[in-house]
């Protein structure tokens, strides 16, 4: 708090007030008063009480920072779409794809272990679907009590809705994509054609015989579920603050803005406060809904809560009064960002920008910078009086199976946040080392490298066996050379086979970066370059761009003291420095990106390091990048790294794997492939 502020508790008071005369929209308080938790009220009270001498709010910028609460869940045989046709909650995996609400496909990052706790219900549709789902399982559709609310309700809130006629006050669009693929999904018997909604026949109390819930990679986080492929999924907190600064914060004319990466994710929110207006008489006589344009309308001061499109462009000369940005991790780009919170609201008092969020991915985004920025301030390194961080996250060497540790990170715990939930999916991800990024980005609230963890790093790191240069003088290798960009990483690996049974692959990198962007790099990236270069594990070259001339006579230097037998290489931008390398004498084979080749030996890189047949030094800058793999998966099992949706570099992983499948293939001469001795390695 700003010396000069003094916190005042009477307008403290009044926004819990008003907050707490709301009501929930979810779980099991659907319908009761919203009684702010602690930790929440806290928020609140310090945002809206603490005042500067002239009596407006200090803070005019909120950042949230909170884990997401737990999955939704399914019975194991409720049928999912996918582009090769139906599969089954039970037996679908991580990496899979399926389709999202509108018909794109996208893959599953997370899958939770089987639960039996939660109470089960059956949901039978009047056209003769039934899906078997959780109490907490979300349904994206229309509360159709007078005009038609786009809402999302859980399936207990389903349960207890009024009913008129016998018919539940709720329908579900029909899947624009499930019209247009009615014959290859084999539902000509469904005369969904012309229909625009399904509509519940009953819902009825089951047993539970198991229970799973999977994460999707759609910006929305739906995915379709069923034969007739319905659509399905923190916003409480940020639609009462959305509605106060609306109604309660006495701003005649008040802008009130709902922004998220997409329209739909900004809907999510306004959902929940328009289901808030209507639970209130106080607030439902009072405001206008708009729901065509996705607005609420506060008559006594003329003040309006609206939802956006994502296009910036269009924003320019709003005047704002407040802005709810939901998931700011999930920004595609930082323009519609700069657009809402850098001068919109220079013609307020005191306008709030409230920022909640849960900890992302990609250290490029504006959510980190923002993110980096409440991290400083609460160490103490920087100062904003007009800024208000909150964190909720484990801190990053924390150990992820600590159960105190999730309890520092979920304030929640015990209350909204189910420790069995957690304590289920630490299991699951302790079983697939995949889903350990997810488990700490979304139950811990740890910025990772990315969701789904390709690499599992304590068996890399389990690698690190001390590689003597000096002794692999003369010894057979083979290189792997990813050139990337002039103005990026250019890595070249050297991969030495092992002398006999007892041996490692032991594996030599090298990279380079141009040296005057270094510093810029450092501040862009936030990754170490400066200090890689001073302890000699990153080299530069002189200029703005990697001089391929440097990498060539260094390469050449390599060749006199090891015998290097071939050199892959990627095809991109690399046609002069491969003649120029052959001029020199060096064997250079060309390494296809695709599938076909980067599978076998990727699934042997892993093979590999699982069995600890892996010498790589504990290389700082290989580490890094094996960190930031993203690797695909093809219908028939193939992987490889996928680098554009790898959030950070991955250059040198690329180089050690092309270098290993030709240090593997060429190993012994007076014998086959250990492909063609033992086939490929399925993982």
């Amino acid at each position: 708090m700003d010396p000069k502020s003094k916190y005042s508790k009477l307008h403290a008071d009044s926004a819990v007030c008003f907050i707490n005369c709301l009501n929930h929209t979810k779980g099991q308080w659907y319908g009761e008063s919203f009684k702010l938790i602690d930790w929440q009220e806290q928020i609140v009270r310090d945002i809206f009480g603490i005042l500067k001498p002239n009596g407006y709010r200090q803070f005019n910028t909120a950042y949230i920072e909170i884990p997401k609460k737990q999955g939704k869940q399914l019975f194991l045989n409720t049928l999912i779409p996918t582009p090769s046709g139906y599969t089954t909650m039970g037996k679908i995996s991580v990496g899979d794809s399926v389709f999202d609400e509108n018909g794109n496909v996208c893959q599953v990052v997370a899958k939770s272990g089987i639960d039996f706790s939660e109470q089960a219900y059956r949901i039978t549709f009047k056209d003769g679907e039934v899906i078997d789902a959780g109490a907490r399982h979300e349904w994206c559709g229309q509360y159709t009590r007078g005009e038609p609310i786009n809402c999302i309700m859980t399936t207990k809130e389903l349960f207890n809705l009024p009913k008129d006629n016998n018919s539940f006050r709720f329908r579900i669009p029909v899947s624009k994509f499930l019209k247009s693929n009615i014959e290859k999904f084999n539902l000509t018997d469904i005369n969904l054609v012309n229909s625009k909604f399904r509509y519940i026949d009953k819902i009825e109390k089951i047993e539970n015989q198991g229970m799973q819930c999977i994460q999707v990679n759609s910006p929305s986080h739906q995915y379709l579920v069923g034969r007739s492929c319905l659509p399905t999924h923190n916003s409480e907190l940020a639609a009462a603050t959305a509605l106060l600064l609306t109604c309660g914060d006495f701003e005649h004319g008040g802008e009130i803005y709902g922004c998220a990466s997409d329209r739909q994710q900004a809907s999510i929110v306004f959902d929940v406060a328009v289901d808030m207006v209507e639970q209130c008489p106080s607030l439902k006589s009072r405001i206008k809904p708009v729901l065509s344009q996705k607005r609420l309308i506060y008559k006594p001061l003329n003040s309006f809560y609206q939802v956006l499109s994502a296009e910036a462009y269009t924003k320019h000369g709003l005047n704002v009064h407040g802005v709810v940005f939901d998931e700011l991790h999930a920004q595609p780009n930082r323009n519609l960002y700069d657009v809402m919170l850098h001068g919109s609201g220079d013609a307020r008092k005191q306008p709030l920008f409230f920022l909640i969020t849960t900890a992302g991915t990609d250290r490029n985004s504006v959510c980190f910078e923002v993110h980096q920025k409440a991290e400083d301030i609460l160490k103490g390194r920087k100062r904003d009086p007009t800024f208000y961080p909150v964190i909720y996250g484990a801190p990053p060497d924390a150990d992820w199976t600590d159960e105190n540790v999730w309890k520092r990170a979920n304030p929640s715990l015990g209350i909204t946040v189910d420790i069995e939930k957690i304590r289920n999916a630490c299991e699951s991800a302790k079983q697939n080392p995949a889903e350990e990024n997810l488990f700490r980005q979304l139950r811990l609230n740890q910025w990772v490298k990315q969701s789904v963890r390709w690499m599992p790093m304590d068996k890399w790191n389990a690698c690190d066996f001390k590689v003597d240069e000096k002794s692999l003088e003369g010894r057979v290798c083979y290189g792997g050379l990813d050139l990337s960009s002039t103005t990026d990483i250019t890595a070249f690996v050297l991969v030495f086979p092992p002398m006999d049974e007892n041996d490692k692959y032991i594996i030599l990198p090298y990279f380079w970066i141009p040296e005057d962007n270094i510093r810029t790099r450092v501040n862009r990236d936030h990754v170490p370059y400066d200090i890689w270069q001073k302890q000699g594990h990153l080299k530069t070259t002189e200029g703005n761009v990697v001089h391929y001339g440097f990498i060539e006579k260094f390469i050449e230097e390599l060749g006199k003291k090891y015998n290097i037998r071939e050199i892959a290489f990627d095809r991109w931008g690399a046609v002069q420095m491969v003649q120029n390398l052959e001029g020199m004498g060096f064997t250079v084979v060309p390494f296809g990106q695709g599938f076909k080749d980067m599978s076998p030996p990727t699934k042997e890189l892993m093979k590999l390091t699982l069995e600890k047949r892996i010498a790589h030094g504990g290389h700082p800058i290989l580490n890094w990048m094996l960190d930031n793999i993203y690797v695909r998966t093809d219908p028939a099992g193939n992987i490889k790294a996928d680098k554009e949706k790898s959030t950070e570099k991955i250059d040198g992983a690329i180089a050690t794997i092309m270098a290993l499948d030709r240090a593997i293939r060429n190993q012994n001469t007076n014998i086959d492939s250990v492909y063609n001795e033992r086939g490929l390695i399925i993982l």
